[in-house]
């Protein structure tokens, strides 16, 4: 069961609905909102929410657990509302203790049964993300040049993605570091979701399958716990 999502916006089982404009098939433009604290420690944070997704974890699907809102490291520059960016590694973590959490996003098409669905802000999710950095991989997925797609990669809405994990933590909370894998082919895309693992995913990623790209760091790390 989902639950709980964000303070404003449409209540949907742990997401919440936006209504910004498609910019193309995965990646919504966000003008603005989504604003959030900056913290002495030069880290973006999100309010506290309580809520839960799913993920996947060896083979099955894992619930996920929110209570504390995104962190996003302020000492890594990003042009989006939130502080979030994809393609650069955080400098400061929020904690010693943390795990890889391997986000897919679907580029170019539309995925059925994502864990956070297009046009929806999971519960403690940034709401939008500096993609700048990915500016020249993304040209060609859209059939336009990085400079013509830079301006819409200062702020997208968080796309919709599937979540993965390698270790479950002893079903205890802990900070999570959010990596990025691109999967540009919806028949790929439908076998990673049907395997629901990360030994799965990675033997792609090491095999070189052309279809996937990554997995690429961000600044980004969710706080959750998974069972």
């Amino acid at each position: 069961m989902l639950h709980l999502l964000r303070r404003s916006g449409t209540r949907v089982a742990g997401l919440r609905r936006w209504g910004a404009p498609a910019v193309a098939a995965v990646f919504i433009l966000a003008t603005g909102g989504g604003a959030v604290a900056q913290a002495a420690s030069g880290a973006h944070h999100g309010p506290n929410e309580y809520g839960m997704t799913m993920g996947s974890y060896r083979g099955h699907v894992s619930d996920f657990t929110y209570t504390h809102g995104f962190y996003c490291d302020s000492h890594v520059k990003a042009t989006s509302t939130s502080g979030c960016e994809v393609g650069e590694a955080a400098k400061v973590a929020p904690a010693k203790q943390h795990d890889p959490l391997y986000v897919t996003v679907p580029l170019g098409f539309t995925a059925k049964s994502l864990d956070c669905p297009d046009k929806l802000t999971c519960v403690d999710h940034p709401m939008n993300l500096d993609m700048t950095r990915l500016a020249a991989a993304l040209a060609p997925v859209y059939k336009t040049t990085p400079d013509k797609l830079l301006p819409a990669l200062k702020n997208f809405t968080t796309p919709g993605h599937d979540h993965f994990i390698a270790d479950e933590n002893s079903g205890k909370a802990e900070w999570w570091d959010v990596r990025v894998v691109g999967v540009a082919n919806p028949a790929t895309y439908r076998a990673i979701q049907s395997h629901h693992s990360w030994a799965y995913l990675n033997g792609l990623i090491k095999a070189k399958n052309k279809n996937v790209v990554g997995p690429i760091p961000t600044n980004l790390f969710l706080y959750f716990s998974a069972r």
